[in-house]
Parts: structure tokens; sequence; C-alpha cells
């Protein structure tokens, strides 16, 4: 038993030394991007909704597209609304720019900063890559494979946290932290009580991070659960409708339903929303594509897609998390579970506080084993001495031979 411990000790350790700035890396970043959906919505809110009364007519969807075209902002791909009375129609082009709306006179108000989306590209490339780049396969790999070390310290840790000696001194001592102590005792302590009360969070946090940074890992999923894999993501599968649409021209005395009456009908069907995107449609499509969320965000398992007509304004399709398979729903989770915002903002908190757990964690790990290396190294002996000190210690050795004698024999003399 003590043999079995004492290879998962250096393990844990030799393990925690190579991967230890990895993990830190991970760790700081990860703190922060728990929180990158709060605050770039705090940093992107427009101030100029003010003094519309909830009362005063709402310009036209199909009116905000047209006035985006004539000012030479072109048509945009997505229209996202917010059931919040004050809140911004968001005008997408793709991934690359986004305009906020005033929803009362299509002017333009603002955008997305800048600076905040520059500065969270920054710590993502880092969470991801190390910095190199999200298309840097040796930056993804050093983060993957910093995944997988950290899993096992994980589950190494927690052997080595239980106490040789069942009892619950033993178990005080490795749960609390105990004030007065300083230097390797402090870290060992803190080392203990930090290890074991972020060790699930941290779990969770880096067995999604594994999915996430290997296809096989992700593969593994589907296989477990006996699911087929995706082609495309649960998300996008409905864009196919739209494709037949294209092949034809409709006559030009067809009617379709504008914006406003797609989203009041697929606001009815789901009363509870709180954000719809709406895919801007080409004048020849018969369909709409629609997502809708009942969540502020981050849990796919309140999301839906619809395909609406619209000419009759009927949903002619639905798309909803349950219909996806085991595998593609774990999937999706294990993206958000990764951040915490699966589980809202107490997710997210105990996600960042995890993290912070995991800094600690690297810190008074690493500061152990500098210690134990130098008390180590301050317990070798002396160097040998060379061959010429050997000799000149030998002459002397024998010079001094020589005068102990001539001293002796001086005594003998004059006694």
């Amino acid at each position: 038993m003590k043999s079995i411990r004492t290879i998962f000790f250096w393990l844990h350790l030799a393990a925690g030394c190579v991967a230890g700035l990895v993990i830190l890396a991970m760790s700081v970043t990860g703190i922060l991007l728990a929180f990158e959906r709060q605050i770039n919505a705090w940093a992107d809110a427009p101030a100029v909704l003010q003094g519309h009364a909830d009362s005063t007519p709402r310009v036209s969807l199909d009116s905000a597209v047209a006035a985006l075209k004539s000012d030479g902002q072109g048509i945009p791909d997505q229209l996202v609304l917010h059931k919040a009375s004050n809140a911004p129609i968001e005008a997408r082009y793709g991934r690359s720019r986004t305009l906020f709306l005033n929803p009362w006179t299509a002017e333009i108000v603002g955008q997305p900063s800048e600076q905040t989306r520059a500065f969270f590209g920054t710590v993502e490339r880092i969470h991801r890559s190390l910095g190199l780049g999200m298309q840097n396969a040796f930056g993804r790999n050093i983060i993957g494979a910093g995944n997988l070390v950290f899993l096992l310290l994980l589950l190494s840790g927690m052997y080595l946290w239980l106490p040789k000696i069942f009892n619950p001194a033993s178990f005080r001592n490795r749960l609390m932290f105990r004030g007065g102590l300083q230097g390797r005792a402090r870290e060992w302590n803190w080392h203990n009580a930090i290890g074991i009360w972020s060790a699930f969070p941290l779990l969770f946090i880096v067995i999604t991070g594994v999915v996430m940074s290997y296809p096989w890992a992700s593969n593994l999923l589907f296989k477990l659960t006996g699911s087929q894999p995706p082609v495309r993501g649960w998300r996008e599968e409905l864009r196919s409708h739209q494709a037949p649409n294209r092949a034809g021209s409709l006559p030009s005395t067809a009617q379709f339903r504008s914006l406003d009456d797609i989203a009041r009908i697929t606001s009815r069907q789901y009363p509870g929303w709180y954000s719809m995107t709406i895919a801007v449609p080409e004048s020849e499509d018969r369909s709409v594509n629609v997502s809708i969320d009942t969540s502020v965000g981050g849990q796919p398992e309140k999301a839906s897609q619809l395909v609406v007509n619209r000419q009759s304004g009927q949903i002619v399709a639905v798309k909803s998390f349950n219909s996806n398979n085991i595998g593609t729903k774990l999937r999706a989770w294990a993206r958000f579970t990764h951040t915490g915002e699966e589980f809202g903002l107490l997710g997210q908190l105990i996600a960042a506080l995890a993290c912070v757990g995991a800094v600690a964690l690297v810190w008074t790990g690493l500061s152990m084993a500098i210690r134990r290396a130098l008390a180590a190294v301050a317990k070798i002996p002396s160097r040998s001495p060379t061959l010429p000190e050997i000799l000149s210690g030998a002459g002397g050795m024998q010079q001094g031979t020589v005068r102990a004698g001539r001293a002796t024999a001086g005594r003998s003399e004059s006694s």
C-alpha cells in the first residue's frame, strides 16, 4: 500500500512540475472567460434608448432592414430581438460585424465594443492555444495535453488527499484552513484544503475541456451512448429547409408575411422567450429560419430552431434540443458546462472560483516542489577532493610526520 502511494506521489509531483505553467495559464484565463457574456453585454449596452414609452409604436423589422440597405450598410444576415423593452435590435452581418438599432426609429445607436472583443479574443487564444492562434496545431496540442495532465493530477490528488489514518483529526487537517502555519506546512494545508473543495467543479471543467480539445474524446461520447454524430451542428441543421425554395421563382403577386408577423407568431408559441434570432430571408425564400431562446444564454436545452412559412405563417418544422440524440446533447452540454453557464450565474461563479482554486494549487504545488528540491540539494555531501588536492594533502601529512619525529627526537636528547 505504501509503495502504491509513493508511486502516485511522485507521479503527481512530476506531472505538476511539467504542466504547472500551462495549467496556470488556462486557469487565469478561465476566470475571465467565465463571465465573458456578462462583461460583453455590460460594455455593449447603448445608453440612448431612454425617453421612449412602451406604448410608442416601434419601427417594423422590414423597414429597419430597408433603412440599413439605403444607408449603405447592406442587408444583415440576422436580426436579434430581445424581450426587454429598452433593448436594441441587433443587426448581424455574419461574425464580423454587428450594429445596434433603436427599435423605435431604426437609427444606428452603436456597435459592440471593439476593445472588449479584442481583449477577450486575446484571452481566448491564450486559453485555447497559449496565444499562438486558434489554428496553430502546436499550441492547441499543448493545451490539450495540459488538460489531460490536469485530469491526472486531480485524480491522483484525490487519492493522495486521503489520510493514512482515518480519524476526525486527520480529515479536519485536510479539510479546513489552519492558522499559525508557516512555510511548507502552510502550503501543504492550503494545497489539501483548496484541492478538495475545488476538486469536483474542476473535474467537470477539465473533462469537458478534454472533450473539446480532442476529436477522439468528442467521438467517444457518441460511441458510449450509441449515437450518430451530426454532420452539422444541431443549430444549423434546419438551414437545408430553404434550399429548395431558391430553385424556382415565385409569381409577382405572391404575398409574404412581414418579419414582424413572423416574430409575433413565434413569440406566441414561446411566451417565455428571452431572445429571438430571425435569419433575414432573400426575396424568393418561402420560409424563414428562427431561433428562439427562453434563457439568458448558455443553456442549449432552452433553445429551439423553427422554420416558418412566409405565406401562411405556419410553423412547418421545429428542432428542439430534446429532439437530438444523447451524444449530441452531451456534446452541447460540455461546451456550456466548461464555463458554468449551463447552471446560470451561480454555475459561472462556481467555475470562476474553481479556476481561482486551480491557480492556488499550482502556486502551492510548485512552491512545495521547489522547497523539496532545495532541501534535497542541501543534504548532498560536499564534492570529493581532486587528485592534486589528494596528492598535496598526502605531502603535507608526510612533512607533518617528519616534523613531529624531529620534535620527539629533540625532547629525547634533552632528557
